[in-house]
């Protein structure tokens, strides 16, 4: 995480960014909307993506970040403007954006990671802007929930979080040698694998998330 005097350097290259890129009589509510994160260095990159990009060359000011879906650090947000919607996959060091909200077209593997069977099942889950959660400041500071995967306290980890404990040794399952040594392999390599894993450790008794799981750097 940024120290506060890289966020305050972050928040006035932003500044200017928006001098640019959003029109005169919206700069005050764009400065206002930065304002509002201006310790939480994720929001930082996500505004200053837009306005470096500027989605469909529009000079628009920023009003508004809700989270579509987030899975293991993988955010798909919408960055609204007074008059546009645009979807945006970001993965905490890079983000792409989309399309529009209501024309986008999204990858099948990124459809199939946040278990979309097609874009008509996404579509019909969000036809429409209103009723988003809105991107709360510092989320990825909030201890009751996962800083990798999102689950909240008492439920399990997505399967391969870093965060998650080793049931047979209480160490992090995705280094500690467990899961090789149960398998009997030398590494894990393929779906069957893992569904084997899986099953191993719901046998076993996976551990769900606490806070005291999360990685001490995170509340420094």
């Amino acid at each position: 995480m940024l120290n506060d005097e890289s966020l305050a350097g972050e928040v006035e290259a932003i500044e200017l960014l928006i001098r640019y890129g959003a029109p005169e009589e919206e700069q005050a509510v764009a400065i206002d909307f930065l304002h509002s994160f201006a310790a939480d260095s994720f929001a930082l990159t996500v505004i200053r993506d837009f306005y470096q990009t500027l989605p469909e060359a529009r000079e628009e000011a920023l009003r508004k970040i809700t989270v579509l879906e987030r899975k293991e650090q993988v955010y798909l947000l919408l960055l609204s403007t007074a008059n546009h919607h645009y979807v945006y996959l970001t993965n905490n060091e890079e983000g792409t954006f989309a399309g529009e909200l209501g024309s986008v077209t999204l990858d099948k593997q990124v459809l199939a990671f946040f278990e979309y069977p097609d874009m008509e099942a996404f579509t019909t889950k969000h036809h429409s802007s209103e009723q988003l959660p809105e991107y709360v400041v510092l989320e990825n500071a909030n201890e009751e929930i996962c800083p990798s995967c999102g689950v909240g306290v008492g439920h399990q980890h997505t399967l391969g979080c870093p965060v998650e404990v080793c049931p047979w040794c209480e160490g992090q399952l995705n280094r500690c040698n467990c899961r090789f040594d149960q398998l009997g392999v030398e590494e894990v390599s393929d779906g069957e694998m893992l569904d084997k894993l899986e099953e191993k450790l719901d046998q076993k008794g996976r551990i769900a998330y606490a806070k005291e799981q999360r990685p001490s750097f995170l509340s420094e």
